[in-house]
């Protein structure tokens, strides 16, 4: 139940970036975004939201994730006229923070 959760929450900061991303970029035509074929990872959104409430990671509201020492990585990128997860940063960002 939880990780349902951590994805339906993680779904929604992302469905929000994806907004912000689409206001903020003339190139992005559409907030639509394109969800990956086998879905977002439960496990990778319960720790990247672990990371980001315990402010390991600051998540901005254009979908860019800062990690101490690390660095500061986009969660989305344009595809097409709308927007993709990056599933392989989302993954990466949340074992960065745990570490």
């Amino acid at each position: 139940m939880a990780n349902d959760a951590a994805v339906e929450r993680m779904r929604a900061l992302l469905e929000a970036a994806a907004a912000e991303l689409e206001a903020r970029r003339e190139d992005v035509l559409s907030s639509t975004l394109v969800w990956p074929g086998d879905g977002l990872d439960a496990a990778d959104c319960a720790a990247f939201l672990l990371a980001v409430d315990e402010r390991r990671a600051v998540l901005d509201a254009a979908g860019y994730v800062t990690v101490p020492r690390s660095g500061r990585y986009p969660l989305l990128r344009k595809s097409g006229i709308g927007v993709e997860v990056d599933l392989a940063r989302v993954a990466q960002v949340s074992q960065l923070a745990a570490g």
